[in-house]
């Protein structure tokens, strides 16, 4: 259904009224304006004529390509047509800017009909909506100060896209000019997570703490969104944002910003942040900074004291995250700083390795044992102690690998432990069967 907008030819002599303050031209145009109501014909055409306001407005019916709503048709002749374009290109020519001209022509039509009024006669076209969309911020601000009602949506959009003077005025009326200010409020946090400069308005419809918790919301929303920008974290940490937010998992938005390697960011966020803070899975940054696998990020964490040790509920070390991940670079740079552990495989071969070892200490008594007291070799002695020397030295290289560093450091079976108290006690033995064998032939 096509919508008309009827410009009335009774505008021209509004506007003329108007430029030159003439109250009886103003009147004549007024009183003989058309009822502002919406006509459809049979085609399905609506044609509708608007309050004076609008027109004042827009100055000059749009083009078809600049209309959105509705195709401007004006009842004008030409000489009137050569006026109005005259008078703007005049008004153009002395530097005027139409958001002053549109000040201007209202402040003089407000002194014979009300403004406010004609803007609520229709609903298809929001008046403050046109005076946003044409910039006429100027003219907007001096409406705020006559009673006029932002929405929601206008607050925000005047206060991000206009000017100081346009802020500043709706500082000052803002407990009469927004419509809803919870609302408002909504609306404001919405478009700062969007990354919109629109904390000004907030820090006037909330308190500090109030403030602080929504700026941590947005920066929360910020990094986890797919696609976070550093730069409008540092806008939101620059507002007052602590990366304290944290989401369902207790996740905080530190750990985040530190997980997809945003240096910068985590460094403005440091002095925020105690290095044992934990998510609620018992990692700390230094887990999530191996996630990243940068350098950089490695290296800002372990300046602020993070343990880089420390194992999740999970029992995960960031060392086994990086492994786990195939983070090189995080692997590597802990490696170099001596942090390096075992795959459970790895550490169950070392184990099984040391105690095998054990296990043949022990079995090598029964033979000892056996050869003590066999009296009918003629070499036993040599055999006890060749025999005793094989055990010393299986024990030995049981110790030396038991006690290197990467060796794990868990609590062994029962079984483990007795074969470990069986090996000492079967070296024990097998060195009192040299002794007593080695005196037994000096004394011989």
């Amino acid at each position: 259904m096509e919508q008309v907008l009827i410009w009335p030819s009774q505008f021209p002599l509004l506007l003329k009224g108007l430029v030159e303050d003439n109250g009886a031209f103003i009147l004549d145009a007024l009183e003989a304006w058309p009822e502002c109501e919406a006509v459809k014909d049979e085609q399905g055409v609506v044609s509708q004529v608007l309050p004076p306001i609008f027109y004042v407005a827009w100055l000059q019916p749009l083009d078809p390509f600049e209309s959105c709503f509705f195709q401007h048709i004006d009842e004008y002749d030409e000489e009137a047509h050569q006026y109005v374009a005259g008078l703007l290109q005049h008004i153009a020519a002395v530097g005027m800017s139409k958001d002053e001209l549109t000040l201007k022509l209202l402040g003089g039509l407000a002194k014979y009909s009300g403004i406010k009024a004609q803007a609520k006669l229709q609903s298809k076209v929001s008046f403050v909506d046109l005076l946003l969309k044409n910039k006429l911020h100027k003219t907007l601000s001096w409406l705020l100060a006559s009673d006029f009602k932002l929405s929601p949506a206008q607050a925000c959009e005047f206060w991000i896209n206009g000017s100081t003077t346009a802020r500043e005025s709706v500082t000052a009326h803002y407990q009469s000019a927004l419509q809803n200010l919870s609302q408002t409020q909504l609306e404001a946090v919405k478009r700062l997570n969007d990354g919109e400069d629109c904390d000004g308005l907030l820090n006037l419809l909330c308190n500090e703490e109030e403030l602080l918790h929504i700026l941590d919301n947005a920066l929360l929303e910020q990094v986890m969104s797919g696609t976070a920008k550093q730069s409008n974290m540092l806008s939101l940490i620059e507002k007052g944002a602590k990366g304290h937010g944290k989401d369902s998992a207790g996740k905080s938005a530190m750990m985040w910003i530190v997980e997809k390697g945003f240096v910068s960011a985590a460094q403005a966020l440091r002095s925020f942040h105690c290095a044992v803070s934990l998510d609620d899975l018992g990692r700390n940054l230094m887990h999530y900074a191996v996630l990243s696998n940068s350098k950089p990020m490695l290296e800002l964490v372990e300046e602020m004291g993070v343990d880089p040790r420390l194992a999740d509920i999970s029992g995960c070390t960031p060392y086994r995250l990086a492994s786990e991940n195939q983070s090189v670079s995080a692997k590597k740079y802990l490696e170099k700083r001596g942090i390096i552990e075992l795959s459970d495989d790895a550490k169950y071969q070392r184990i099984f390795r040391v105690y095998t070892l054990k296990a043949l200490v022990v079995l090598l008594l029964p033979v000892q044992m056996a050869l003590f007291f066999d009296s009918s070799r003629d070499n036993k002695l040599s055999m006890i102690i060749l025999l005793s020397s094989c055990t010393l030295f299986i024990f030995a290289l049981a110790r030396l690998l038991k006690g290197r560093k990467l060796f794990p450091r868990v609590k062994l079976p029962l079984t483990l432990r007795c074969l470990g108290a069986m090996s000492w006690l079967s070296l024990a033995i097998q060195a009192l069967f040299t002794v007593t064998m080695c005196l037994a032939v000096m004394s011989s």
